[in-house]
């Protein structure tokens, strides 16, 4: 009737009836029995009765539920199902990582390449300011030179 087997259980209570027999039960310290799922191990997603105190100094109050045997083959098969989609869950977070790591590296290694391309582009602009100011230079010296030019010219006619 009353076993002691507690694999893996956890004080989680449900509203739900997964087809166990409803009835008022009362624990050895006389306050009324909850109705707990076990979370893991070998019994995960059955229900049992267990005192209201549980886990924290409970009389010990320990029974089965009832419960059709179909209700847990459908329970068990539900935590199957979550297990495997966490699973998938968790190796698709770690592709993501891996990925987002490649991305993080590339994108280092863009920054560094924009930063050279800056670089360059600043000293491009320092050789076309000075391009600008010898032709600016070489102008002068020729209009310079041409008005020495003419002046010789008239000079040497005069």
């Amino acid at each position: 009737m009353a076993s002691r087997r507690h694999n893996g259980s956890s004080s989680s209570t449900s509203s739900r009836n997964y087809g166990l027999v409803a009835s008022k039960m009362k624990c050895r310290c006389g306050l009324e029995a909850i109705t707990h799922t076990v979370k893991n191990g070998e019994n995960v997603g059955l229900k049992f009765h267990g005192c209201p105190r549980w886990p924290d100094g409970d009389c010990g109050f320990f029974e089965w539920a009832h419960v059709n045997p179909k209700v847990v083959d459908d329970l068990r098969f539900q935590v199957f199902e979550r297990d495997t989609q966490v699973a998938e869950k968790e190796m698709e977070i770690d592709f993501l990582k891996e990925e987002l790591k490649k991305v993080e590296k590339k994108m280092g290694s863009k920054e560094d390449e924009l930063d050279d391309t800056k670089m360059e582009l600043c000293h491009t602009r320092i050789e076309l300011m000075k391009a600008t100011r010898n032709e600016k230079n070489f102008s002068i010296f020729l209009l310079v030179s041409w008005i020495v030019f003419a002046f010789m010219i008239v000079i040497l006619k005069a």
